[in-house]
């Protein structure tokens, strides 16, 4: 567990990149599946921090949880707005 507390940034990091890639490979399914793992990734930070650690750590993990989940948010919205500029472009074409 201390791995994935100690890198949790490089996590998050990660699933944007595994983003980018499914959306430039056009499997927008996955790009929202990914989105929405970051999501859940920053909520089981924040709630493993509530539930297990005290002191300072626990509120850089909360706040580490809280920008993963801003993170998340905001993947999800670019991925949507990807989604609907293609649907868009293939109804006009």
């Amino acid at each position: 567990m201390s791995f994935i507390l100690n890198n949790c940034m490089t996590i998050s990091i990660i699933f944007v990149v595994i983003l980018f890639v499914s959306i430039a490979f056009n499997k927008r399914i996955a790009a929202l599946v990914i989105s929405f793992f970051t999501v859940l990734f920053g909520l089981f930070l924040l709630f493993y921090a509530f539930a297990k650690i005290s002191g300072f750590d626990a509120l850089d993990i909360q706040i580490k949880g809280l920008m993963i989940i801003g993170e998340g948010f905001l993947l999800l919205v670019i991925t949507s707005v990807f989604i609907s500029v293609q649907k868009t472009k293939k109804k006009t074409l």
